[in-house]
């Protein structure tokens, strides 16, 4: 209704130049408003309006114009019989690609749908252009006195009778049934366009219209039921996202007045100058969390993202076998097929070896960085001095054996060359296939009609065509932000050091005169009404997805506009998801062939960085490991997910990543450092780690998962003195563990704090295990496995570089003790802000006034406080600040740096040292996929909760003697259910190696916990007899016990006393 108006006003429909209209239609000199300033939206609306002239059967349509029904105006353009036609399989006319592409992309283009291409006025003048070259005169039927002979004024003619009758059409709808007459109040739907038109139109940055026009628009979306289409087509969303972001000097109203606005009209917060003198805690997120379920819904109207998806038939049925063996098809395929590239060095450079080895046959699925190995290790990276010029050093097959070595046992080597087609540089985590598909030069009609869906394997042409590679060596500048094999980003990317004037000035000025950075507001990253850099794609729904951005920031971070509010998110991220956007990402990253080729559509990526909080953790998860890895892992992990896939009766058609897998044996009573030789050796390896220990027959996935959980363990032993908090002991030591120490938090691990006179031999001794932690984790995330380390949210912060946005909310993540001392403090320096603003005071009376502040009837001076760090009598806050007392006057400063050294500068060497060793493995950017509070899920599984009897029915395998039926699996069940959390941890290490299960918690167990009967002589008495496990397979050999009673006894005591010790049962 909302175009139809703007059709029946405009003066015109098109950008052309005026000329004689014999319909009074006026000329086409400007534009309307309905879709971005195009016309063909509008014309296609128009064409909507006409819609019973373009389908002959219907007899109630509007009344006809003077010139007849529209069909009949074209229908000297409508002959695709009698006319020349263009050829079945020639590639389609720009005009029906702009045409196309506003409609979704899973839709095929159908006779209709290309009869109203050709009402899009772009064409017209081609259409009759095509009209007038053919040989054969057009036959046209004559309709009110046209000629028969198409000529450049009939052409004009006939536009301005289209122009004109689509006008009129409108006009008399408009006339017909909106009229004031007929509307008088009983069309609610007008009313509410209306109402949001004009609140829209009220949100003018010019001018201040103050609160009001919220209010209407927290109405509308509250109350009624407005449409997307309403929202969509009212401007709505544009200026509701101008009105959050804006931020020039033109603005009547500063964006931070508007933001708290908008917050007290959708989220009950104070007005500006209105803030209570206690703590903001607004309630009531209803209306906000109306307003995002509305933009959500049209988002899903709007956009039009693709999804590629590959089927390959199996020959052996349809249905679901048909999709189970779409990735062994594939596979099948890639493994019997080989690109044919020809190495070339690049003409821009003389200084490395010329390749003569002729054209090679490359694995369409290795990795661009496989042909740099196979060129360096026969000598093409060595760049050679200006004398050497010699091509002919060397046999191609010489092979250099050290550095062989040094790729194949360490991913963390530098890289030596780089790769090109063309002009494109190649990634170096980028399928060989993909990069042919991607950038090898083909003519142009075969590089468009070669679409994934038509020909997801690539045309002929791929696969015959010998492609031309150049290489060339990295340039020194290029290292440092290059790749290396093991994904280093290199220094680079780390925090500056102390060697740094910049930072060296930055600290002189901490130390000497108490000055710390400001905290940084992370909102201030998202009000912007542009697409960020790294959003590079377009779509129909691109301004609804950065409101949803802005709306989530808000919701996230609207504390940080507020002096003291509660730290709280307005609504839970779950209720941002998207559902269609969730199922699109599902499908596409179920495809086997996208994850094997990486060929991940650029929205999917872009998105799930941007603007994390569409999809579910398990989607965004899924696509961390599909695109941070190599393609094997991210295979593995399809399969993992989707153990269907391999469900072949064919063994060679079945999907089998090629993980190479590396087996170190460890010693018991030296783990953690043994652990650390191993990380060394092995930690930025490609390689799957697995773990034996010595004069231990166990192997496989069970010891590797408990020497993950070990090692995390001995990470928390107090002598290392890596963590806050208390000393505590275990309550069930084994071996070792016996007398030892370690550090407990129940707000979660966080790094001890160094002062300036920290000794450099203990700061160098705790770096280093904080660059092992880094990459221990690393590894543990690479390889699909689990560390038992309970960190606290801003250590989770710290690893996403958020530690600039830290602030006294944090601390009660850390110290709740002292975080509830600093807030009383800041409420004191509140109050006296709040006397300093008082006009009314003189001098004395203010002096007096600030003296008089107590915490507790007590005053700041008599606290005693000074200027080192709580708890930590030895770290100063500034130089001398042992000696420098807190008064009423110093107390802000004081407080400043107490946060700004708990959780930044007495912290900022440890985490510099952790990010090192982190992005040795791979960068920490691949992270961005996750909030800070998920990381724990990533890194440590499902968090602890009661288990459910029916959920462990769903998830267990009772086999070999025992159905659901038996009366031992509904035992096991029933005391599984009734376990507190310590002994659950027992179980899960004694039955799988781990003490925690992974995100999805049983369900998503590989393999699942399957229980099978322990069987004996007939002599024997099953109650006599612990069970037994076989971690590997998470196999539970259960005995069939008499009773439920003596069942949880003997579980307990195996799962106790069966700790750390792998061996045959």
């Amino acid at each position: 209704m909302h175009q139809v108006k703007h059709l029946a006003e405009s003066e015109s429909l098109l950008t052309s130049p005026p000329k004689a209209c014999t319909n009074g239609s006026g000329s086409l000199g400007s534009t309307t408003s309905v879709s971005s300033g195009t016309a063909t939206a509008a014309t296609n609306a128009a064409a909507d309006l006409g819609s019973p002239s373009l389908q002959h059967s219907r007899d109630d349509s509007l009344d006809l114009s003077p010139q007849g029904r529209l069909s009949d105006v074209l229908k000297r353009k409508r002959l695709p019989k009698r006319g020349p036609r263009r050829p079945k399989y020639s590639p389609p006319r720009d005009d029906d690609k702009v045409d196309n592409q506003a409609k979704s992309p899973t839709t095929t283009q159908s006779p209709k749908s290309s009869f109203l291409a050709s009402l899009n006025p772009k064409t017209w003048g081609r259409l009759s252009a095509q009209s007038n070259s053919n040989i054969e005169p057009a036959r046209t039927a004559g309709v009110s006195g046209l000629a028969r002979t198409a000529s450049k004024d009939t052409i004009s003619n006939n536009r301005e009778k289209i122009k004109g009758w689509i006008k009129e059409q409108a006009h008399k709808f408009v006339e017909r049934y909106f009229s004031s007459e007929n509307m008088d109040g009983s069309n609610p739907a007008l009313n509410v366009l209306q109402r949001l038109c004009a609140a829209t139109e009220q949100l003018n940055l010019q001018v201040d219209g103050g609160a009001e026009c919220l209010v209407e628009i927290r109405s509308i979306v509250s109350e009624s039921d407005v449409s997307s289409f309403e929202i969509q087509h009212s401007g709505f969303v544009k200026q509701l996202l101008l009105y959050l972001t804006s931020k020039s000097e033109k603005d009547a109203v500063t964006r931070e007045i508007r933001l708290k606005r908008f917050l007290h009209v959708f989220f009950s917060s104070p007005l500006p100058g209105e803030e209570p003198i206690g703590r903001v805690e607004p309630v009531g997120n209803a209306p906000l969390l109306a307003l995002v379920h509305k933009m959500n819904n049209c988002l899903s109207q709007m956009e039009q993202f693709p999804v590629k998806v590959h089927d390959f038939p199996s020959g052996n049925g349809t249905g679901g076998s048909f999709s189970l063996n779409r990735g062994s098809q594939a596979l099948k395929f890639f493994n019997t097929h080989q690109l044919k590239c020809q190495l070339q060095r690049h003409p821009d450079c003389a200084n490395v070896k010329q390749w003569k080895g002729g054209p090679v046959k490359i694995d369409p699925l290795a990795l661009v960085q496989a042909i740099e190995r196979y060129l360096v290790v026969r000598g093409y990276g060595r760049v050679r001095e200006d004398d050497e010029d010699s091509d002919d050093d060397g046999s191609d097959e010489e092979i250099d054996e050290s550095l062989a070595a040094q790729f194949l046992n360490s991913g963390n080597v530098r890289h030596r060359l780089q790769f090109y087609i063309g002009e494109h540089l190649l990634p170096y985590n980028m399928t060989v296939y993909q990069a042919v598909r991607q950038f090898s030069i083909q003519a142009e009609d075969e590089r468009e009609s070669t679409d994934d869906e038509s020909n997801p394997l690539g045309r002929a042409g791929i696969w015959t065509k010998t492609h031309t590679i150049w290489y060339k060596p990295v340039r020194e500048d290029e290292e440092s932000n290059k790749d290396c094999v093991g994904g280093k980003r290199g220094r680079a990317q780390t925090a500056p050091t102390k060697t740094s004037p910049r930072n060296a000035k930055k600290h002189d000025e901490l130390w000497h005169d108490g000055v710390c950075p400001s905290v940084s507001n992370p909102l201030e990253v998202y009000l912007i009404p542009t697409p960020p850099e790294n959003i590079t794609f377009e779509d129909p729904s691109l301004d609804v997805i950065l409101l949803l951005r802005v709306l989530h920031a808000i919701s996230r971070y609207w504390y940080y506009l507020y002096d003291n509010a509660m730290c709280k998110e307005i609504i839970p991220t779950s209720e941002f998801n998207n559902s269609k956007l969730t199922a699109k990402a599902n499908r596409q990253l179920q495809d086997p062939l996208v994850i094997m080729t990486g060929n991940i559509p650029t929205w999917l990526t872009e998105l799930g960085k941007t603007c994390p909080f569409f999809f579910p953790f398990d989607t965004r998860q899924m696509l961390f490991y599909v695109t941070a890895f190599d393609r094997d892992r991210a295979m593995q992990r399809l399969l993992d997910t989707n153990p269907e896939i391999n469900q072949s009766d064919s063994q060679d058609s079945r999907v089998a990543p090629r993980l190479d897998r590396k087996k170190r044996t460890v010693n018991r009573e030296e783990l953690l450092k043994q652990a650390e030789s191993v990380m060394q050796d092995l930690g930025s390896s490609r390689a799957m780690l697995e773990i034996q220990y010595e004069n231990e027959v166990g192997t496989g996935l069970g010891p590797t998962l408990e020497f993950y959980a070990l090692v995390s363990q001995e990470l928390q032993r107090a002598d290392l003195g890596l963590w806050r908090g208390e000393e505590v002991t275990l309550s069930n030591p084994k071996g070792n563990q016996e007398g030892t120490k370690y550090i407990q938090n129940l707000q979660g691990l966080f790094a001890l704090p160094f002062g300036r006179t920290a000794k450099p031999a203990h700061i160098a001794k705790v770096k280093m295990k904080f660059r092992f932690l880094g990459k221990l984790m690393a590894k543990a995330i690479m390889d699909f496995r689990l560390v038992d380390l309970p960190l606290g949210l801003p250590f989770y912060k710290w690893m996403l570089r958020q530690e600039t946005s830290l602030t006294s909310h944090d601390l009660f993540d850390i110290d709740p003790v002292v975080a509830r001392s600093v807030y009383h403090l800041e409420d004191i320096v509140r109050q006296k802000k709040r006397l300093e603003q008082d006009k009314s005071q003189t001098k004395e009376s203010l002096r007096y006034a600030l003296e008089t502040l107590t915490i507790n009837g007590c005053s700041v001076e008599d606290l005693g406080l000074d200027f080192t760090l709580p708890g930590f009598p030895n770290i100063e806050l500034k130089k001398g600040g042992k000696d420098i007392p807190v008064t009423i006057y110093n107390l802000e400063e004081y407080l400043r740096l107490v946060i700004f050294w708990a959780l930044n500068e007495g912290v900022s060497r440890q985490f510099d040292s952790f990010r090192d060793g982190f992005e040795s493995v791979f960068p920490l950017s691949h992270l961005q996929y996750f909030y800070p509070e998920e990381l724990d899920q990533l890194l440590c599984g499902s968090k602890a909760d009661t288990w459910d009897a029916k959920i462990l029915m769903e998830c267990c395998r009772p086999d070999h003697g025992y159905t659901h039926d038996s009366r031992a699996v509904k035992f096991l069940f029933e005391i599984l259910s009734s376990f507190d959390n310590e002994q659950q941890r027992l179980f899960l290490q004694f039955v799988t190696g781990s003490p925690r299960l992974p995100v999805g918690g049983f369900r998503s167990l590989n393999p699942p916990l399957t229980i099978v009967r322990k069987t004996f002589e007939s002599t024997e008495n099953p109650d006599d007899f612990l069970p037994s496990v076989m971690t590997c397979v998470n196999y539970l050999k259960l005995p069939d016990y008499s009773s439920l009673e003596i069942m949880r006894e003997k579980l307990l005591i195996a799962a106790r006393e069966g700790q750390q010790s792998f061996h045959l049962s």
